[in-house]
């Protein structure tokens, strides 16, 4: 238990007053929209990894786990994976663990890290008793919930900013340094 004496811990400093208010305006109309959406087209555009995303997209914008690649890439690759495990190997506790395994190691090689999706392999392979997936869920919610969630986090994350979101889209030139 080393590691618990003697260390002096330092919380991160406070975040300023509008950074707050920004992240719960944007991630309040970030799922409100989603739900309306929902409604309106009869079309489901909300999951629950959406929620960390906010987190992400809102609380700490700057981090390259917010920028839209990683969004939209790392949902979409991760649901796909976990639809693939689904569709070739069925739902055992082997396949679920390996599905988030390929889904994290996809998402590194691919360059678009996003922690809250990997939870979709899970997400499909826990649920998949209870709902009827197909190939289409990767469009409706993955994609375009992914995709709303970029588009209003490029409004609420450029109001008033010192420093405008994103830091990068989707550059697919590699850095030659």
């Amino acid at each position: 238990m080393k590691f618990l004496v003697n260390r002096a811990e330092k919380l991160p400093p406070s975040s300023p007053k509008t950074n707050l208010l920004r992240s719960l305006l944007g991630g309040t109309l970030a799922i409100l929209v989603l739900e309306m959406l929902s409604q309106y087209t009869a079309t489901h555009l909300i999951m629950a990894p959406f929620g960390a995303t906010c987190v992400l997209l809102f609380a700490v914008s700057t981090s390259p786990l917010a920028q839209p690649r990683n969004v939209i890439l790392g949902h979409f690759i991760s649901a796909f994976v976990g639809l693939l495990f689904l569709k070739l190997f069925g739902i055992s506790i082997f396949t679920t663990a390996l599905a988030v395994g390929v889904a994290i190691g996809l998402m590194q090689w691919l360059r678009c890290v996003h922690p809250p999706a990997g939870a979709n392999p899970l997400v499909i392979l826990l649920t998949a008793n209870q709902v009827s997936y197909d190939w289409g869920f990767l469009l409706f919610p993955v994609l375009a919930g992914s995709i709303s969630l970029v588009m209003i986090a490029l409004v609420v994350n450029n109001i008033k900013a010192p420093v405008k979101w994103p830091n990068y889209w989707f550059a697919l030139i590699k850095n030659k340094s």
